[in-house]
């Protein structure tokens, strides 16, 4: 009787391990660096993982955005191949996007056609890889 509650235990202490383990968490599988896409009509994205950029050896490419105490903001990005782009904004509701830029997230921007920045995104995930 004792050797089978052993057994039983046993079994379920390994079960348990192994499903703990297929629950570890989902990583960012993509190589991170910075996508710009430029339109024919002068709109455009960016996009880029922070962590993964700033970890990369010898990497030349960068995104981000700042802003100033009166909301103007100002988003920049430089893509493998000396591709750069930039766009600004007076908007307070963009400058709250920026405010909420961390060392790992994911920054994507859009302009439109007159270099405006028209949307900022920042996506912060437990995906994505830290800053080392």
């Amino acid at each position: 009787m004792n050797k089978h509650i052993r057994v039983i235990a046993g079994t379920l202490l390994g079960a348990t391990f192994a499903v703990s383990a297929a629950y570890a968490g989902s990583k960012f599988t993509g190589n991170g660096h910075v996508i710009v896409t430029r339109n024919a009509d002068g709109t455009g994205t960016a996009v880029g993982y922070l962590g993964m950029i700033y970890n990369y050896v010898g990497n030349d490419e960068w995104i981000g955005c700042q802003k100033t105490a009166q909301s103007v903001v100002f988003c920049h990005a430089r893509a493998i191949g000396d591709t750069s782009v930039s766009c600004t904004s007076n908007s307070a509701f963009l400058a709250s996007s920026v405010a909420s830029i961390s060392p790992d997230a994911r920054v994507s921007f859009r302009w439109d056609a007159s270099g405006r920045c028209a949307n900022i995104t920042v996506t912060h995930s437990s995906e994505y890889e830290d800053k080392k």
